[in-house]
């Protein structure tokens, strides 16, 4: 194990991520996706074990089972396989949201179901993981270098806003959308919180508490 030390930038590392979650990166269809898979969840078992660091790429095809050259020839470098780890868990939280959110009717019941579904991916989340293994390293992602990730974040949100809300202006919609997005980031960065996070039913009833006056406006008939 640990055949040498790796080292990651964390300002590519944030701007790649964004661009694969964005699918401006890496396109075109996937002709082995169960390899891509098992790679993918080679280096998430890495990155949560060993952190950002101290594991290697022939590390990966070894835990995948598979040779060196498969894994070169799915991902170009460490780096790239790094981003497409996190890029997978931040789409399938996007994904769980979405999807969540779809299932109810008012705009109140979308943003708070789908807050409690995020909240819930935070736990036991990679991107949690290395903030407690690498937080000189990953702090950046989420803080000063964060900007695209935001707004990326902001425009996924802000294409449901103006879905669920047909009335709702591009301006405002995207300031609701930066400030869930922004609100998101601040329970990854600090879990200590007066929201009763660890109680479903409570943090419901504070969450529609708080953002009920705020949400009420979008939600009146025109």
């Amino acid at each position: 194990m640990a055949r040498r030390r790796a080292t990651v930038d964390v300002v590519p590392l944030m701007a790649s991520v964004a661009s694969e979650l964005a699918g401006l990166s890496g396109g075109g269809s996937d002709a082995a996706p169960e390899l891509t898979a098992r790679l993918l969840d080679a280096g998430a078992s890495l990155l949560t074990e060993y952190g950002l660091r101290r594991w290697s790429m022939d590390d990966v095809a070894d835990r995948a089972g598979v040779g060196r050259t498969s894994v070169y020839r799915k991902f170009a470098s460490r780096d790239h396989l790094v981003d497409a780890v996190l890029a997978r868990e931040l789409r399938q939280v996007f994904r769980d949201v979405t999807e969540t959110a779809a299932r109810y009717d008012t705009l109140l019941d979308k943003f708070v179901e789908g807050a409690l579904v995020a909240l819930a991916a935070a736990e036991g989340s990679l991107v949690t993981a290395l903030l407690a293994s690498d937080p000189t390293t990953f702090l950046p992602f989420l803080t000063t270098d964060a900007a695209p990730l935001i707004a990326l974040g902001r425009e996924l949100l802000v294409t449901q806003a103006i879905a669920l809300n047909t009335d709702l202006d591009y301006e405002t919609a995207a300031e609701f959308a930066e400030l869930a997005a922004r609100i998101g980031l601040s329970f990854l960065l600090t879990r200590e919180t007066v929201f009763p996070v660890h109680d479903l039913q409570a943090t419901r009833r504070s969450l529609r508490r708080v953002f009920e006056p705020l949400l009420a406006p979008l939600s009146a008939p025109a």
